[in-house]
């Protein structure tokens, strides 16, 4: 039956009937392709995989067409891991919306190969497609033809604007926005005609804005078909910044206003950790012992990209720390829209005079949209939990689970920090450690994560025997973690005691 099929497209090629040709999409673009190229995996961006046959059995052979376009920088690893009789064929320079690209043909017998790709960006494009069988010239016509039918969705635009300082390429997605402008990067939202952002130097490991990533902040207008950029030194965006304008013309592709969305909070909490959208270990006294402490609001739902800020002021009412983050639109996150936002701040640089009230306010766009209060406390409020064969003091936020005979005493969900409690019939082969109520048996060990690789440390004890059973106990934690939860664990430990 394939050899019937094969032999039918070869007699209609000969006979010169009209190639048939059908609509594909993949994300934000859609492209015209042959009807008989392979589907899996069509044309694609921002994804990696090893791609071999169309099933079972079955493998690329010779004259696979491939097409890339990328920007500048970006052809290294786009393609890697060719199986041993493939070769990579290039086929010549291209361009696409003002971005040069290549394309190229494989060949080989049994071909396999990955393809790497890049996200979706101003400087890192990347489209690929290919056709099973035996490509002739006419092929690398199709690739050409497939990219001139590219095309992206009303959301996604490209344009160029010039300066006499250089060029600014902008890739917009809804009003979220990506360019580069010289040796800066830059991103940020479009709210109607203005935009506001930070700005990073190429070779930079940035200072602020979020992630400590960025090296300042701009903001401007749209205004008659220019663009005005106030690059700043200053990490806030929505503030008056002082600093050098440039006005850009528009030299190709369109910028697209964006109507302004506003954010309402109906409720905040202060907590430990998210986990799945919802805050864990909610709170309004923390201690040391917790790695961050985490500001979640509750919103009525938004779709837009939102620059968000909270600040965190001390028991002096010193302004202590800013935390910024740009909530991604949601075409590029699957979600249909947002109904929460966290920020966080850590407490590995807290001192003495960090002890007391404390204040939180989050804003939206540069808009106050609530604030929480908090105490940071020198030692947890504890709560006793109470089996059948023994007792323990944890502290109150601690979740705990009964689960096949062990329980489950969960501190930190986000970073797997957890107590565990079982009962064993053989002994353990350890040091000697004293609590205050038993000499126990005790082992110190470490351990990768499976899925991350990151390594946890964890402690076993040993209490003494009771009716043939010995209960056991463990605490786990990442390693950078362990040391600061030591007192806490010891703490926890102490307070076994065996019915």
């Amino acid at each position: 039956m394939r050899k019937l099929a094969l032999i039918s497209l070869v007699l209609l090629a000969v006979l010169g009937m009209p190639q048939e040709w059908v609509s594909r999409s993949f994300g934000p673009i859609s492209w015209q392709q042959p009807s008989d190229w392979q589907e899996t995996p069509p044309l694609a961006f921002n994804s990696t995989g090893v791609f071999k046959g169309m099933g079972d059995g079955q493998t690329l052979n010779q004259g696979v067409g491939v097409f890339f376009i990328y920007d500048t920088g970006v052809e290294v690893a786009l393609v890697y891991g060719l199986s041993q009789d493939a070769s990579l064929v290039d086929q010549g320079e291209t361009e696409w919306k003002g971005f040069k690209g290549r394309y190229y043909k494989f060949e080989g017998n049994d071909l396999s190969f990955n393809v790497q790709t890049f996200p979706l960006g101003m400087r890192d494009l990347a489209f690929w497609s290919f056709v099973v069988g035996e490509p002739a010239d006419e092929d690398l016509k199709t690739l050409e033809k497939i990219l001139s039918s590219i095309d992206l969705n009303d959301r996604f635009r490209f344009s160029r604007w010039s300066s006499q300082d250089g060029t600014l390429e902008i890739y917009q997605n809804g009003n979220h926005i990506e360019g580069t402008f010289g040796e800066k990067t830059l991103e940020g939202i479009v709210i109607e005609n203005s935009i506001f952002g930070w700005w990073k130097k190429s070779d930079s490991t940035g200072n602020m804005g979020p992630s400590q990533f960025w090296d300042g902040a701009f903001n401007g207008k749209f205004v008659e078909g220019k663009l005005q950029l106030l690059f700043s030194n200053l990490e806030d965006p929505f503030h008056s910044l002082e600093g050098t304008t440039v006005t850009f013309e528009n030299v190709s592709g369109k910028f697209e206003s964006s109507a302004a969305e506003e954010v309402f909070v109906t409720e905040s909490l202060l907590c430990r950790s998210v986990y799945e959208n919802a805050p864990f270990a909610t709170d309004t006294a923390f201690t040391l012992f917790d790695e961050r402490i985490v500001m979640w609001s509750t919103t009525k739902p938004f779709e837009n990209s939102h620059i968000f800020k909270w600040e965190w002021y001390d028991p002096d009412g010193n302004l202590r720390e800013n935390v910024y983050y740009i909530v991604a639109t949601t075409i590029e996150t699957g979600y249909d829209y947002y109904d929460s936002v966290w920020g966080w701040m850590t407490t590995d640089r807290f001192r003495e005079d960090a002890f007391g009230d404390w204040k939180v306010v989050v804003y939206a766009d540069g808009k106050k949209l609530d604030e929480s209060s908090f105490t940071l406390v020198r030692e947890p409020k504890m709560k006793t939990i109470e089996t059948e064969t023994f007792k323990l003091n944890v502290p109150a936020y601690t979740y705990y689970q009964l689960s096949e005979g062990i329980h489950y005493f969960i501190f930190d969900i986000a970073d797997l920090i957890f107590a565990e409690a079982h009962y064993e019939t053989e002994p353990l082969n350890g040091e000697v450690y004293r609590t205050s109520n038993y000499e126990v048996n005790f082992v110190e060990t470490s351990m990768p994560d499976y899925q991350t690789g990151q390594n946890f440390t964890y402690w076993v004890f040993q209490f003494p025997e009771k009716n043939g059973q010995y209960l056991y106990m463990s605490f786990y934690a990442p390693e950078e973690d362990f040391k600061r939860l030591e007192g806490l664990f010891e703490k926890i430990l102490n307070s076994v005691e065996l019915k």
